[in-house]
């Protein structure tokens, strides 16, 4: 589920949704998309996408 999420590829791309995002959460996974735990954590949060309009979802 990791192709579900937008990828967020170094810190530059970190620093920029932290400062330029005033009117959301965000949410940022951090780890490896091959990992079993990350990919428990995408299927989790790909499945609330929906529901938390409020939040910004990226993974790192």
């Amino acid at each position: 589920m990791s192709y579900m999420l937008p990828h967020l590829h170094n810190g530059w791309q970190v620093d920029q949704a932290i400062q330029f995002e005033e009117d959301r959460a965000l949410v940022i996974r951090f780890g490896h998309d091959w990992d079993p735990t990350c990919m428990k954590m995408d299927e989790v949060l790909y499945s609330i996408a929906e529901k938390v309009r409020c939040t910004l979802l990226y993974q790192c």
